[in-house]
């Protein structure tokens, strides 16, 4: 059954107005105007023109009639919060479909021009590298480039047809804490104040060649992991439970590579201060994946995989 009009049109304008708001904000705010590379704002420019273009189509074939899209959702969220403001004594209870849209906007407005620009800037960096072959820096950079992608794709599309519907999201301050503090611009500034002496490119002397060979093969399992997520990949949110390689071995095999990366890299410059704070980015990772498992632990499937795979970071340890 086709969408009727009233459903096709509170979608769409809903849709138009959600997007027409984010598209000001990432041409207006400062933050973004000098953050966000060219290619990323044009990225975003075309994902929404193709919003404005193609989504009445979609919305006017769309199979479930009575489907509500999470930009309305959203809004009638908003309607309900300043309504119980501003009118006391009128009460409208916010259902969860309806914080579930809410904070999936808030995860979608932060993390799809976070996502584009790091692909940009990684496809940049990752070209003169193609052109004159060095392994190692190509090799790093065309797996960021991989990482990147799918989340970008992760975060722009939600479709019943992928498979990647958003059923929740971290409902705690403190998940999205630990979780946007790992991202620009609040890595940054968290970097004024815990040392960071991590680097890729750090020199092992005699034993540079093999510990860039491990580093590579750390990274590739990183980027195997959002492989295995494809369109469900994207932070905060639940969009169905991934058991596939390298989730069939640990619960988060992402993090322990990435933490893994880093301290392996921290190795020729350590010191007191570089090592508290890579302890301290070692405990954000930990604290991401307990409270990523607080959440998921409210899907059955996710307790059912649990139970599958019953090691969180290092098989057979812990």
């Amino acid at each position: 059954m086709a969408m009727s009009f009233r459903g096709w049109a509170k979608n769409y304008l809903s849709g138009l107005l959600v997007y027409t708001s984010g598209m000001a904000l990432f041409n207006f705010l400062p933050y973004y105007q000098s953050g966000l590379s060219w290619q990323t704002q044009w990225t975003l420019m075309y994902l929404y023109l193709s919003y404005v273009i193609l989504s009445p189509l979609y919305y006017a074939f769309l199979k479930n009639g009575s489907g509500e899209g999470k930009p309305f959702l959203f809004l009638r969220a908003v309607k309900k919060y300043f309504s119980t403001v501003f009118w006391p004594g009128k009460h409208s209870e916010i259902s969860r479909e309806e914080k579930v849209a809410t904070l999936f906007m808030a995860v979608k407005l932060f993390y799809l021009p976070t996502m584009i620009n790091f692909f940009w800037n990684n496809l940049g960096i990752a070209r003169p590298f193609y052109e004159n072959f060095q392994w190692y820096p190509f090799a790093l950079n065309f797996l960021f480039v991989v990482d990147t992608l799918i989340f970008a794709f992760g975060y722009a599309f939600e479709f019943r047809f992928l498979k990647n519907v958003v059923k929740s999201v971290e409902p705690t301050i403190f998940g999205w804490a630990v979780t946007l503090i790992c991202y620009p611009p609040f890595n940054m500034f968290a970097g004024k104040y815990v040392p960071w002496g991590a680097n890729d490119y750090a020199d092992f002397g005699n034993v540079t060649i093999y510990a860039r060979i491990i580093l590579v093969l750390l990274l590739a399992i990183f980027v195997a992991a959002s492989i295995s997520l494809g369109f469900k990949a994207s932070n905060l949110t639940n969009r169905g439970i991934v058991s596939k390689f390298p989730y069939s071995v640990v619960r988060h095999p992402a993090y322990v590579s990435k933490i893994l990366i880093w301290w392996i890299t921290l190795v020729p410059v350590m010191s007191i201060p570089f090592a508290l704070g890579m302890c301290f980015w070692t405990i954000i990772y930990f604290f991401r994946a307990m409270t990523e498992e607080r959440h998921l632990m409210q899907d059955p499937d996710y307790v059912a995989y649990c139970r599958k795979v019953k090691y969180r970071f290092v098989p057979g340890i812990f």
